[in-house]
């Protein structure tokens, strides 16, 4: 069935016959999943294959993206735990004056950086899921990347405890972003016959993300904690933006999405 046949009949239900049941949605992302599959079994040949092959790896490549984006948002709340016990840090960021003997402020600073990120999560996760319905999930999730590329990167680069803090709020807005963007598309994207092995898939990657992050940290601290807090956070970004190209090159947008605006085409498409 071609994309037009689909759109015709999702825009014609009136035509249905009786003894047929109208399509879901779902029916339509079980049978796009599938199609490569038949079209190998009753038309083999290296077309086929290579046609089947490349259908089903944008498939992963999709859900890559998407856990890859789920692991940037574990790695950004991580991170801050790191750098609180960075020497380093605590000279640059902690310490009154940044003159050596002065003493390190954890309660008021070092507090207010390892939470502003919560804040901006608070406030984001009110208002994310609003934008995703209003302005689409898979445009809510760039955004949420795109700020959390941008603001991990000057992270890197702060001064001082207060534009650290900012930093680390506006870090937060993108992160509730990101959530609300990745679990509504693994769920509305996913084919319903693989809906839980999809989205168990970019639920793991949360896991990994703390893992990478904690594996930087031994490469970067060491055993003293000394190392480069600055290469750090520049190092924690890296899933963000890879999450980013890849969700700009291959992850559409919901199709019931488009559906609940009444774009069929679009949303067959």
């Amino acid at each position: 069935m071609s994309a037009g046949d689909e759109y015709h009949s999702l825009n014609s239900s009136d035509t249905t016959p009786n003894n047929q049941q109208p399509r879901s949605i779902d029916d339509f992302l079980d049978s796009a999943y599938r199609h490569g599959q038949s079209q190998i079994h009753y038309h083999s040949g290296p077309a086929s294959t290579f046609l089947y092959i490349l259908q089903r790896w944008r498939y992963h490549i999709v859900f890559l993206a998407l856990g890859l984006a789920n692991s940037g948002d574990s790695a950004e709340m991580g991170c801050t735990s790191y750098i609180l016990s960075s020497s380093n840090f605590q000279h640059d960021i902690l310490q009154d004056g940044n003159q050596d003997g002065g003493e390190v402020d954890f309660a008021k600073r070092g507090a207010a950086i390892a939470s502003a990120h919560f804040g901006g999560m608070l406030v984001s996760g009110l208002l994310s899921g609003v934008l995703a319905d209003v302005w689409g999930r898979r445009s809510t999730l760039l955004l949420g990347l795109t700020c959390n590329t941008i603001v991990g990167t000057l992270s890197a680069m702060a001064r001082n405890a207060t534009e650290l803090c900012l930093l680390r709020f506006t870090c937060g807005l993108g992160l509730g972003m990101v959530i609300s963007g990745v679990v509504t598309l693994s769920a509305e994207i996913s084919p319903p016959s693989r809906r839980g092995r999809f989205m168990t898939l970019v639920a793991s990657c949360y896991t990994l993300g703390f893992l990478y992050i904690s594996l930087w940290a031994v490469i970067v601290f060491k055993g003293s904690g000394s190392g480069n807090w600055r290469l750090f956070m520049f190092v924690n970004v890296m899933p963000t933006i890879i999450a980013a190209l890849l969700v700009t090159l291959f992850v559409p947008e919901s199709p019931r999405f488009y559906l609940c605006r009444g774009r069929l085409r679009e949303a067959v498409e």
